[in-house]
């Protein structure tokens, strides 16, 4: 447990700092860096799976914050453009139905599960710096609730045969985190925001959160693996780290952006 707080307490001041500091340009940089290394780690998880990834899958993915930021209008036509494109090299790379399917969805998976969230963070990081901290706050206090209440009090197993960790306990301690972290850093990030509106971003974002996580570790599971990588000592790999983003991250966006 000692190694997972003292790494944490090192990373976020500096990532504070990049999101607070780094210009635009700068930050996509960094987008893009975090995401190679997803999508090595990604890679990896799915050739346990005998799953492959192709070789344009990396630069799709790599241009998907490129694009996004600076050609906005383009963004449809170019997710869809490479949609088509895996759709049609799994079909010409393997005749058979079932496992080209299998080989495109998972390069799906690293289009759309890590490369539009990340593009939203970096969107955010231009639109507003404090909404992404409000927004990853959220989400890691919650994850850190979840896990400290699991761990000490945890009984009631919700999902043991997608992840055996998870208790009802610690997911309910982590939802009241991410509630509590909505409400009270929320109200002083931004006072003009009514709480009730803050109170649904906190219960929306805890809740897709731990979908993110549950999601991830069926992955993990299905490949016989505990961790995406060794990256970061004491919690695993990057997408280890970036599990509670995947789903949580395009509903705040749509939300905040459309809906508001």
């Amino acid at each position: 447990m000692i190694p997972r707080f003292v790494t944490a307490a090192i990373i976020l001041p500096i990532l504070l700092l990049c999101i607070f500091y780094l210009p635009p340009t700068l930050f996509l940089l960094l987008v893009c860096l975090l995401l190679w290394i997803a999508v090595f780690e990604l890679s990896s998880l799915l050739s346990h799976l005998k799953l492959q990834t192709y070789w344009f899958t990396f630069p799709l993915v790599l241009l998907l914050p490129w694009v996004w930021h600076y050609y906005p209008n383009q963004l449809v036509i170019y997710l869809i453009f490479s949609s088509l494109l895996c759709m049609s090299w799994s079909v010409f790379q393997d005749h058979n139905l079932k496992s080209s399917f299998q080989s495109a969805s998972g390069n799906f998976g690293a289009l759309f599960f890590l490369g539009i969230p990340l593009s939203i963070a970096s969107n955010l990081q231009y639109r507003n710096p404090m909404e992404l901290v409000l927004l990853l706050l959220i989400l890691w206090t919650g994850d850190s609730g979840a896990y400290l209440v699991g761990r000490k009090f945890g009984k009631h197993k919700i999902f043991p045969h997608l992840s055996p960790q998870k208790s009802l306990e610690g997911y309910i301690s982590g939802l009241l985190c991410s509630l509590l972290t909505a409400l009270f850093l929320g109200n002083y990030f931004f006072p003009t925001w009514p709480l009730s509106y803050l109170a649904f971003i906190g219960i929306l974002l805890g809740i897709l959160g731990g979908l993110g996580d549950l999601f991830e570790s069926a992955l993990k599971r299905n490949a016989a693996i505990k961790d995406s990588s060794q990256l970061i000592p004491g919690h695993g790999g990057l997408l280890d780290r970036l599990d509670s983003l995947l789903f949580a991250l395009p509903a705040y966006y749509i939300l905040t952006t459309f809906i508001k």
